[in-house]
This record gives C-alpha cells, structure tokens and sequence, in this order.
C-alpha cells in the first residue's frame, strides 16, 4: 500500500494528525491533534453541563414533592441538549480539522512518493 493511503486512512479512522506523525510532520500532526482534542474536550465538557443542569432541575422538583413522571419528562426533554451558543461552531471546527487531516496527510505522502521516485531514478 502506499505511504498516501496509509496516511491518509489513519488520519480517517484512528484520529486525525495520526497520518502526519506517520509520514514524520511531529509538529503539524501535534498541532492538528491538539485543536481536536481541545474541540472535543469543550463538546463534551458543554454537554455534560447541560446535562448537570437538567438533572438538578430534575431533582428540584422530586424534592419539592413533584410524582408525575410525564412532568419530570418535560423537563428533560424540553431543553435542548446545550445552550452553549459556542457548541455548534466548535463541532465544525472539529469536522474541517479532521478533513483537513486526511487531505493534508494524502498530499503530504503523495510529495513523499514523488521525491523518492526521482530519487530512485537518479
């Protein structure tokens, strides 16, 4: 297989960067694997705020008394999972980033092939 797949397909499926640690570009890889990283850390650290504020919503009202499950169901439902207003701009930061990846790591070893066919040739 040739060195652009395989940079290509590890920055597809193991985690974007991957491709570029592959091919030797530690600091291109190391920064594209931070960004993402740092994306995902915020997803789901704003997830799971928003999940926190819900359940104490939740566990405000059984204290207060509340029985009525359809009641604690609306509650859980009516939110929408964040209001974090940042949430969707981080997520497509995430999937540029992660296409960037695999289009950078294809081009990079496709460079690498080409030099080392002229190598080769000399």
């Amino acid at each position: 297989m040739k060195v652009s797949y395989k940079a290509a397909l590890l920055s597809t499926f193991v985690f974007p960067g991957v491709g570029q640690l592959y091919l030797k570009k530690y600091l291109r890889g190391l920064v594209i694997m931070f960004i993402v990283f740092t994306g995902l850390g915020y997803t789901i650290w704003s997830a799971t705020k928003s999940l926190l504020n819900r359940l104490d919503d939740v566990m405000v009202k059984v204290q207060s008394g509340s029985k009525n499950l359809q009641e604690l169901s609306d509650i859980l439902g009516s939110k929408m999972l964040t209001t974090d207003p940042y949430h969707d701009a981080v997520f497509y930061v995430i999937v540029c980033f992660w296409i960037f990846a695999i289009i950078d790591a294809y081009r990079i070893g496709k460079q690498s092939e080409i030099q080392d066919e002229e190598t080769s040739q000399l």
